[in-house]
């Protein structure tokens, strides 16, 4: 089941982080209620977390018919590798020195449980590493664990284990003194610290199910409500900062996924102008490059900064923006369909 009002979430979530990434200071980023969005729109990566744990129970769920574990394995690798070997295989253009073993484990998607790599050559595909070990868990999540539990057994224990993660991140990120080598590159990228982001995923996906055949909630006034609570969110973390708490590890590794898995059913549920709007063929279209979007910005502003370099910093973010997405139209129409489509072909013979 395709939700097409979701996909364009997608484009705008790595739109984003582009602009997190290389935007901060350039109008109109750099004043205002976007310069506080901006300066943590990191906190997308959550929601692409949250969403992709959606997506997985909404796609994969038949009744009582537990997930061909090996036919979603082969269908998550086929849909991720093609694109990311490509943009790894680009980001070498930019480096004088290669640590080969690093290399290796970045190709592979392991560079996340190895705490020197975990930031490597292609930065933000430490998210890519992340979402493996989600893969690799959620058919054995799925078939023996919620197959055999209710909903509200279900909401008990990932809301449970949410809270548990962000009082023990709270609690590990404000540690005084002395902490191991790699500390924060472990408690920021680390994939356990952000299960709790997936699984609050599959939480309202399954609600979704539910609510979906009792059609809840299809109008724009929730959905609405929902929102404003959602930016208030994204915008409460700086307030919180300048009264001394600093809950910053938390708004990287899931706080938000209490509001973003309510925004993603309601927005899932929803048939009214909202979705119809978002549904248009070119927002959904964007969506669907997302991803390219999202793994080729390092190696496109990597390699195009070494041509050419503005001194105006609005003129190259926003021509090397434009290369970006045309770029990933081309890479989508000619990597990432055709790569899914052989992969496919190679691994299930």
């Amino acid at each position: 089941m395709r939700i097409e009002q979701l996909t364009f979430t997608r484009f705008i979530a790595a739109l984003g982080i582009v602009i997190f990434h290389f935007g901060k200071g350039v109008f109109p980023f750099d004043h205002g209620v976007l310069f506080i969005l901006i300066n943590h729109f990191n906190v997308a990566v959550s929601y692409f977390f949250c969403l992709s744990g959606f997506v997985m129970v909404v796609a994969y769920s038949n009744g009582d018919k537990q997930i061909n574990t090996k036919n979603y394995y082969i269908n998550r690798v086929a849909k991720i590798y093609p694109v990311y070997i490509l943009a790894l295989a680009l980001m070498l253009f930019s480096l004088k020195d290669i640590n080969y073993l690093q290399l290796a484990a970045e190709a592979l998607l392991l560079h996340t449980v190895i705490p020197p790599y975990v930031l490597s050559y292609n930065l933000p595909d430490w998210s890519l590493s992340v979402e493996l070990f989600f893969y690799l868990l959620f058919p054995l999540i799925y078939n023996r664990v919620y197959l055999g539990s209710s909903l509200k057994k279900t909401a008990l224990w990932v809301i449970g284990f949410w809270v548990i993660s962000q009082v023990a991140c709270f609690i590990v990120f404000n540690i005084t003194g002395p902490v191991p080598a790699y500390y924060d590159k472990i408690l920021f990228y680390g994939p356990l610290t952000h299960l709790n982001e997936f699984l609050m995923g599959n939480l309202f996906g399954f609600i979704y199910l539910q609510w979906h055949k009792k059609g809840y909630f299809k109008n724009d006034l929730a959905l609405s409500v929902c929102f404003m609570l959602l930016m208030v969110g994204c915008l409460l973390l700086p307030l919180l900062k300048s009264t001394g708490f600093q809950p910053v590890a938390n708004f990287h590794n899931g706080l938000l996924a209490i509001l973003f898995g309510p925004f993603i059913l309601l927005l899932a549920l929803n048939n009214g102008y909202i979705s119809r709007f978002l549904s248009m063929r070119l927002f959904v279209y964007l969506g669907e490059i997302s991803y390219c979007v999202y793994i080729l910005q390092y190696p496109v502003f990597s390699i195009l900064n070494r041509v050419i370099k503005f001194q105006n910093q609005a003129v190259n973010l926003y021509l090397i923006t434009a290369v970006l997405l045309v770029c990933s139209m081309m890479v989508y129409q000619l990597v990432e369909l055709p790569g899914k489509q052989l992969l496919k072909k190679v691994l299930k013979p």
